[in-house]
């Protein structure tokens, strides 16, 4: 029995025909999930107002003991976190100003209000910082042994975003990053020098503050 060779339109017919099929099936196959843990769990940031209240005296720029001890607090929360300007609400702004300017606050960070309905000698502190919102971890939902994509499991990733958000000082580095400030090439020097001189170390002072040295 003799078969009729193939014809140039039979030809293109059934190449038409297997193109078809496998775009069909290629469709079909849904695109696996995207597999960056830093997009399955998050870091998110969020603000939020950090305010304190202290009173300024009438006299000098000494704040009683309670007072310096919540300003102190409230300063190195800035240091660390601040992006803004720290907003003062007094009816006293160049007391205000003195005291706070004593106690580390710099001239350029405050902000007066124009106007406020704070009491002297009270004193309302104010600025907005940045928040960090750690992912929450234990989904062990995903099953480990079965995953057909070549997946990672749901729990994925989670513990590096969690501590990460747990560690940075300043979550606004999460948004954008502060410029480098620089290391001190002459100190860097110095420390390797001693180092590798083989000097003796000054460990702590002695009761009579004479130093105590050690190699």
């Amino acid at each position: 029995m003799n078969i009729p060779p193939l014809t140039h339109l039979s030809r293109f017919l059934m190449a038409a025909f297997v193109a078809v099929n496998l775009a069909a099936c290629t469709s079909s196959i849904s695109k696996p999930e995207s597999v960056d843990y830093r997009q399955t769990h998050k870091i998110k940031v969020t603000s939020e107002q950090v305010t304190v209240s202290i009173s300024v005296p009438f006299e000098g720029t000494s704040l009683s003991p309670g007072d310096a001890s919540r300003f102190k607090a409230f300063l190195r929360d800035y240091v660390q976190r601040g992006r803004t300007m720290v907003t003062v609400e007094s009816t006293q702004p160049r007391r205000a100003r003195e005291v706070l300017l004593a106690y580390g606050l710099r001239d350029g960070e405050l902000f007066i209000a124009s106007s406020t309905t704070i009491k002297a000698p009270n004193v309302i502190l104010s600025f907005t910082a940045n928040e960090v919102i750690s992912p929450e971890c234990g989904d062990w939902t995903g099953e480990p042994s079965y995953t057909p994509s070549n997946g990672p499991h749901t729990n994925f990733g989670c513990s590096i975003q969690r501590n990460i958000s747990k560690m940075v000082s300043d979550p606004g580095d999460l948004i954008q990053s502060q410029p480098a400030s620089g290391g001190n090439a002459s100190r860097s020097d110095v420390g390797i020098f001693t180092h590798q001189s083989g000097a003796p170390k000054v460990r702590l002072l002695d009761s009579q503050g004479a130093a105590i040295t050690g190699n």
